[in-house]
């Protein structure tokens, strides 16, 4: 179901207390507030991640069971939520087409594309939200409009198709412990790890929503959608935040990082190449001094940025399933918000 303006206007109810409710807009769906259990199951989970895609709708954060004190972002940056884009500009979401929810730490991960006044042109929002005793004391969101905005990868078209294949994994897999999924999460981003892990030959690679294809600068390159790997010299973060969202059910692992690099130009796009992956700036750069030399062409600037990254895996029958790299840019040297 995907919620309009109109919709959304309904799907919130008040009860006492000023706690928000969700009704016919969101299948009826409530969140107990008498009882002395302050656990939140994977229905209590949803509804809050329900409540912030209507709150958007309504531009109103203010209805939301907010804690007394939370922390936010949007694009890596703080503010309250009532100062954010995403309350001004969202005009119509579903439901999302990838939710994970861990009902241990009490967070949920989310993503969707939303319309912000256009249906042919839409956007793509990820999110993580952290809940303590019912209230929302953490929300991490990033919406990526193009393709610059994560330096190479963006489909707001392909994403829900992509997704479906992750909320929807066979029946009677073999799903991976706790241990073994945290120990993924530990491994994402330190490539010093000797985890072994199995790529399943059907694992799906996304960024962004897209099936990667990767054409060349020139053109030369390859058709075909790339697929998972877990390279040995993949990008590191010493300081990346582990265990975000480990959701048991369905095997996935979310992994937070910062990731320096270089946007570089690429034909007559361009893409951001981190500074861990030397082999590939190295081709970049000799590639970018045989166009200079050849003249008449007008190229972007290698610039360094910083990407921020929420990393997810899918894991089970002893394999990794899928692997989707969800990233937003900012300049150069920048370091995360969150601890």
């Amino acid at each position: 179901m995907r919620l309009s303006l109109a919709t959304a206007a309904a799907a919130f109810a008040f009860a006492l207390g000023g706690v928000a409710m969700p009704v016919a807009g969101l299948a009826g769906k409530t969140i107990s507030t008498t009882t002395s259990d302050n656990s939140c199951s994977r229905e209590c989970m949803t509804t809050i991640v329900d409540q912030v895609l209507a709150s958007m709708l309504l531009h109103n954060p203010n209805i939301l069971p907010l804690a007394a004190t939370y922390y936010a972002t949007e694009n890596s940056h703080p503010a309250a939520l009532g100062m954010m884009t995403l309350w001004r500009t969202v005009t119509s979401a579903g439901s999302p087409s990838l939710l994970a929810i861990d009902t241990i730490s009490g967070s949920a991960y989310f993503s969707l594309d939303v319309t912000e006044g256009s249906e042919a042109k839409k956007s793509v929002l990820w999110a993580r939200i952290k809940v303590v005793d019912k209230q929302i004391t953490q929300l991490e969101l990033y919406v990526n409009r193009s393709r610059g905005d994560h330096g190479f990868s963006f489909s707001a078209v392909e994403l829900p198709r992509n997704y479906e294949r992750w909320m929807s994994p066979p029946a009677d897999r073999d799903n991976a412990t706790r241990a073994v999924l945290e120990s993924l999460s530990a491994a994402t981003f330190n490539p010093n790890d000797t985890i072994s892990v199995t790529v399943a030959d059907d694992c799906q690679f996304t960024e962004e929503g897209w099936s990667v294809i990767d054409p060349g600068p020139d053109g030369n390159g390859s058709t075909t959608p790339l697929g998972c790997s877990w390279r040995q010299h993949r990008p590191a973060d010493a300081d990346a935040r582990l265990n975000l969202v480990i959701d048991e059910q369905y095997g996935i692992v979310v992994t937070g990082a910062i990731i320096p690099g270089k946007i570089y130009p690429y034909g007559e796009i361009s893409a951001f190449i981190p500074n861990d992956m030397k082999e590939a700036q190295v081709q970049q750069d000799e590639w970018l001094a045989k166009k200079q030399a050849s003249g008449n062409t007008s190229l972007l600037a290698p610039t360094a940025a910083t990407g921020e990254t929420l990393q997810v895996l899918q894991f089970y029958n002893g394999k990794l399933q899928g692997q989707q790299v969800m990233l937003y840019l900012s300049g150069p040297d920048m370091k995360s918000a969150w601890p």
